[in-house]
């Protein structure tokens, strides 16, 4: 995984790009170890560690206080999060495969041995370890019993179609509610560094300065735009039907205004320079039109698309 993160070029992605890649690159490589073995404890927090550090500093190793917390990270994303698998939990919908297959006595020669070798005349679902059992084996009777409620006469009964590492994966992760601001962030119009800004704005992730004020980082608290009222996310980023077009473009246009803000803010911060309100402005509607143009299809309702042309969007 370190390997992976050196040699993508992955400290010049942004935040969503190293969502994606934690996703689909960092993450698939833990799964297919998982499916192999139980993992220790230990490298379970190892790789929580280089993901969590991964995201914020686009290194593996820590150098940077995380902006937010790691369980409201991989939460999934209708809940507040980012989607992101936690390993740990992951780990054990994994090896409860193991336990489903000991349940439904699969014809498989391991599954053979351990019921001569261990389980012998015992019921599964009640059995615990010798104390001279394997690590490996009193580690698949850790899993069994955090599952055993999900399983009825010997059947995983929390799915009609039985056992799966994702069904299980969201069984045992806690339930949470869910969110009315996450169609906002996201909106698979937006674009997607556009959400995460938003989605860091949502969770108080921005290092405004009223928040480094109050960690001594900085002189004052005063908006460095206007010099007048504290810098709050809520001062920097001072309904309809979800599913019609207009919506849809409102919400790309909300997030990139707030990427923007973010954007002028940094710079001013860091490089003493800004840029003027109309060229913010035609860069969003650049990204917009730029947005617009790669969801459309030419098979989407005449209607809409008359609309779009004459907002001169398309």
């Amino acid at each position: 995984m370190v390997a992976r993160i050196r040699g993508l070029g992955a400290k010049k992605l942004s935040y969503a790009g190293r969502v994606t890649l934690i996703n689909v690159v960092l993450n698939t490589l833990q799964n297919y170890w998982a499916q192999m073995f139980i993992i220790p404890k230990s490298i379970i927090n190892h790789i929580m560690a280089i993901c969590r550090n991964f995201l914020w500093d686009g290194s593996p190793d820590y150098h940077r206080v995380p902006l937010v917390a790691w369980d409201k990270v991989t939460l999934p994303k209708k809940e507040g999060g980012l989607g992101i698998k936690k390993a740990d939990t992951w780990n054990v919908a994994t090896v409860g495969k193991l336990v489903n297959w000991i349940y439904c006595k699969a014809d498989r020669l391991w599954i053979k041995w351990i019921n001569d070798v261990y389980i012998k005349n015992q019921e599964w679902h009640s059995y615990s370890p010798p104390t001279d059992a394997t690590w490996v084996w009193k580690s698949i009777c850790k899993v069994k019993e955090k599952l055993k409620d999900g399983f009825n006469d010997n059947i995983w009964t929390m799915s009609p179609k039985g056992y799966s590492i994702k069904g299980s994966y969201a069984w045992l992760a806690p339930a949470h509610t869910t969110l009315n601001w996450t169609a906002i962030v996201w909106n698979n119009w937006n674009i997607p560094k556009h959400s995460l800004t938003t989605w860091l704005r949502m969770h108080e992730g921005m290092n405004v300065k009223s928040k480094l004020f109050r960690f001594g980082c900085c002189a004052d608290d005063r908006c460095i735009l206007c010099q007048r009222q504290p810098e709050t996310v809520e001062h920097l980023l001072s309904a309809d039907n979800r599913n019609t077009m207009q919506w849809k473009i409102k919400v790309a246009m909300f997030n990139a205004f707030h990427y923007y803000i973010w954007f002028q803010i940094n710079n001013a911060r860091m490089n003493e320079w800004l840029l003027r309100p109309e060229v913010v402005a035609v860069r969003i509607e650049e990204d917009i039109k730029r947005r617009i143009k790669q969801k459309c299809r030419a098979g989407d309702d005449q209607s809409v698309l008359l609309w779009l042309q004459s907002m001169k969007l398309v």
